[in-house]
């Protein structure tokens, strides 16, 4: 079992920066395995994607980084000249890779009545395929993965997409996980070691997260979903559905680490973002030491997009990079994220935990997970603080919360900061530049190379070109700029 799981652990960084095949590679044609040792590939495909490529996209649209003004390997990125090339190889990888392996894991392990296995599977396929139905608002899904018997499956909706993911977690919360055909997978359970409990905690803030989301768009889904988990006493992750097993070591360490650092054989690339810089260092925030390592003349941020500043202008040198570490996790849910859930829906109503104490945690996880002393975050969000928590009306309260949760999941949850920031619209959008009267720290400006037009922010990836080159139903392309489905809080 040991040596299996080193294999898969080396092929996560091959995986998050080569190509794979088809979304319709057959599935039913697997070599000889058991869902036990399918399920850390499926894991590691899907982190292999997430924290590199689509993370580095998130964490430039969110400006937590910008491309560094020496180099250009994210310029596409940094200054939205968003195409359909764009993440083609990562997007083939998790249907491919992480999906297709998921789904023999839940078909093999429904068979055999191994319900802890269905769970995790289940749990982790759904995870997946939310992320996708965020970045792209149509996939392929209940007619992908049938191999030679769907060549063409149809796309649908996020909303569903949605609707299905919510039937899919109940049915594998359903199940007898005290059934005699029950097995626990040790260490292949890549995130909690085979804990079922940590994986029903991980499914029930799958589903928070996914009523949250659609709290402007179906307010008479979201609404009753959310209150349903509190009615059920649904538990929620206190601790992070992570990926920890990196070593420092070729094809074996962090894929971001791996992708921009090691394959590149450069650390200049990502450089800290003028936007998030300024809004650590004015609010003393002990956590841009634990982000970014400083430039030859301390912490400093680059104008968000400003990559074609002349060297000789700007120093590149002189501005602080991405800290990204070979044996750094890869957070797919961070205990940070499930507090700032959970602070959230209470600030919304739902439960009877304390809207500030939630508040608060989320704050302290987020410090922890970087290895600060929760001391530091406490100084923080006291009475009188930076980060005291407004308890005054729901705005401003969901402002607090919302961007608390935007530093949080600086570094390693992009995506994730790039759909709540679409979803309740902060950090805002601006059209001012830094220098102006009335901007406000932490406000995302227009990138000084961006190639969309003043104004226009991305709002999704468009569907790959070698979608559309080999499925005749890929829908047609919508402007990058244009919505997606649940993001209705400014309509």
């Amino acid at each position: 079992m040991k040596r299996i799981v080193i294999i898969l652990i080396a092929l996560i960084a091959i995986t998050s920066c080569q190509d794979y095949l088809d979304v319709n590679k057959d599935p039913n044609n697997a070599s000889q395995t058991t869902p036990a040792l399918t399920l850390p590939a499926g894991i590691a495909s899907a982190a292999g994607q997430f924290a590199s490529y689509y993370n580095i996209v998130g964490g430039m649209w969110v400006q937590y980084w910008t491309q560094n003004n020496g180099s250009n390997q994210y310029k596409n990125i940094d200054s939205y000249n968003v195409q359909q090339s764009t993440l083609n190889t990562n997007f083939n990888e998790l249907y491919s890779g992480s999906l297709e392996d998921l789904q023999y894991v839940r078909d093999e392990s429904k068979k055999a009545g191994d319900w802890s296995l269905y769970l995790m599977g289940t749990v982790m396929q759904c995870y997946v395929f939310q992320m996708l139905a965020d970045t792209y608002d149509q996939i392929a899904f209940d007619e992908a993965l049938h191999g030679s018997e769907i060549l063409h499956p149809n796309y649908r909706s996020g909303q569903q997409v949605y609707d299905s993911l919510i039937v899919r977690l109940d049915d594998a919360l359903s199940k007898d996980f005290d059934a005699i055909t029950v097995t626990n997978p040790g260490s292949s359970d890549f995130l909690f070691g085979g804990s079922v409990t940590s994986w029903i905690q991980f499914a029930n803030t799958l589903k928070l997260k996914i009523y949250l989301r659609q709290v402007y768009a179906r307010p008479e889904v979201a609404n009753p979903g959310i209150q349903g988990l509190y009615d059920n006493g649904a538990e929620f992750l206190a601790e992070s559905a992570a990926m920890t097993q990196f070593v420092d070591q070729e094809n074996k360490s962090n894929p971001l680490y791996e992708c921009d650092q090691r394959k590149l054989n450069t650390a200049q690339n990502i450089k800290a973002s003028k936007t998030f810089m300024d809004f650590l260092l004015n609010n003393s925030d002990p956590r841009v030491d634990a982000l970014f390592i400083p430039g030859s003349g301390g912490q400093k941020g680059l104008e968000q997009g400003n990559f074609g500043a002349p060297t000789t202008v700007v120093n590149p040198a002189t501005i602080s990079r991405a800290l990204i570490q070979a044996t750094d996790p890869v957070y797919f849910l961070s205990a940070a994220e499930s507090y700032f859930l959970q602070a959230e829906a209470a600030a919304r109503g739902f439960g009877s935990d304390d809207e500030k104490e939630l508040y608060e945690a989320g704050i302290s996880a987020a410090f922890e997970q970087l290895g600060l002393d929760a001391s530091d975050a406490e100084a923080l969000f006291q009475t009188g603080g930076p980060y005291e928590y407004p308890g005054a009306d729901l705005d401003s309260n969901l402002k607090a919360i919302m961007t608390q949760k935007w530093v949080a999941l600086a570094g390693f949850e992009g995506m994730e900061a790039f759909f709540e920031r679409n979803r309740t619209g902060y950090p805002a959008h601006t059209d001012l530049d830094y220098s102006d009267a009335g901007y406000e720290l932490g406000t995302l400006v227009y990138p000084i190379g961006g190639s969309s037009g003043t104004g226009n922010f991305p709002m999704r990836l468009l569907f790959p070109e070698t979608e559309q080159n080999r499925n005749p139903n890929t829908p047609s392309q919508v402007p990058f700029t244009t919505k997606v489905w649940w993001d209705k809080n400014d309509d």
